[in-house]
């Protein structure tokens, strides 16, 4: 039988058009995806119906309504003074609570705006949250890591929590929350951590910050018991508890928001922080609780990367500071 020639394959690639060069070298690998950053991270969507929310929002929702209702409405005891100062608005809205339990986000929830918010979704808070604490480290191959990030991606993520990176938050995240807020109801608790102490430790220059840029409707909300609950250091809630929240009127902070920003770095600096102070100062009047004097350091930790607006927003330790190290400082963190 004659030998027939066969046609090219139609898999045969000239050497040439290989990544790299015809002489035979190895391909380059591709280069590793730069890891996200909370500036990335696309702000969580607002709904106005739950029809029109996708069905992970409304599961969601029902778990974490049902699941925080049975905690502190049956299995512990709420109380909830100054309903009457919740603003009707939804958008531009900045509550200020205490901060010494990873439950007070769900606790304020229950407060604030349950039943509400199941029937108008847009009211449900945006959280501004550490990530490696909802969301798990990216990096990390712990089962407790593995599970937190199929939660911050299935669970929290529905439930409006934002992802916050404790290490490296800039100013141009603060402008991201800004805009959020400008259109939502955010919770940001201005110490920034949890207390070990049940003291309210001093506020962060961050939350100034935003303050001054967003120019919202300041809520100072005083949180008691959620620390009975579920303290620092706690795996398991307890129980028959009393949560108390109260709720302050609407702070008016025109005498500072209304200044023009000072061009100089340190008095704007000093700017955000007396921002800060007077609603942290709001916070310690509306409840019990010892006061810590602002200029002494705060009884939190920086290994708690649990906060709203982070001690990245801590004042600069002394003059010699280099401008990239105070504008890291003016950038708030969260919980």
């Amino acid at each position: 039988m004659p030998n027939r020639r066969l046609p090219d394959s139609p898999m045969r690639v000239a050497p040439q058009t290989l990544s790299g060069s015809a002489n035979g070298d190895r391909p380059e690998s591709p280069a590793p995806k730069p890891k996200a950053k909370s500036s990335d991270v696309k702000p969580p969507e607002k709904h106005t119906s739950l029809l029109k929310a996708s069905a992970g929002v409304g599961i969601a929702l029902g778990i974490a309504t049902a699941g925080s209702f049975l905690l502190f409405r049956l299995l512990n005891r709420m109380k909830v003074e100054g309903l009457e100062n919740i603003p009707d608005s939804h958008e531009n809205v900045l509550y200020c609570p205490n901060h010494s339990s990873l439950l007070d986000n769900f606790a304020l929830g229950v407060g604030l705006y349950i039943p509400r918010m199941l029937f108008r979704p847009e009211y449900i808070p945006i959280n501004l949250a550490d990530r490696k604490n909802f969301f798990g480290d990216p990096s990390s191959r712990r089962f407790k890591d593995r599970v937190l990030r199929v939660l911050g991606e299935y669970f929290f993520k529905n439930l409006r929590t934002f992802p916050v990176d404790r290490r490296g938050v800039g100013l141009e995240q603060v402008d991201q929350w800004v805009e959020m807020l400008r259109q939502n109801i955010v919770i940001v608790f201005p110490e920034g951590t949890r207390s070990r102490t049940g003291e309210i430790g001093r506020g962060r220059a961050g939350v100034g910050k935003l303050i001054y840029d967003a120019r919202p409707t300041v809520i100072p909300v005083r949180l008691i018991g959620t620390d009975e609950v579920l303290g620092v250091g706690k795996l398991i809630p307890s129980f028959f508890r009393t949560i108390r929240i109260v709720i302050g009127k609407p702070l008016d902070l025109s005498e500072l928001i209304d200044q023009p920003l000072p061009e100089d770095e340190r008095k704007r600096h000093d700017l955000y922080r007396e921002i800060a102070s007077r609603v942290v100062a709001a916070i310690r009047a509306l409840g019990h609780g010892k006061p810590l004097p602002l200029d002494k350091p705060s009884p939190q930790t920086d290994d708690d990367p649990e906060g709203d607006l982070e001690s990245a927003t801590a004042a600069p330790a002394a003059e010699t500071k280099s401008a990239a190290e105070r504008q890291s400082a003016d950038a708030p963190e969260q919980s």
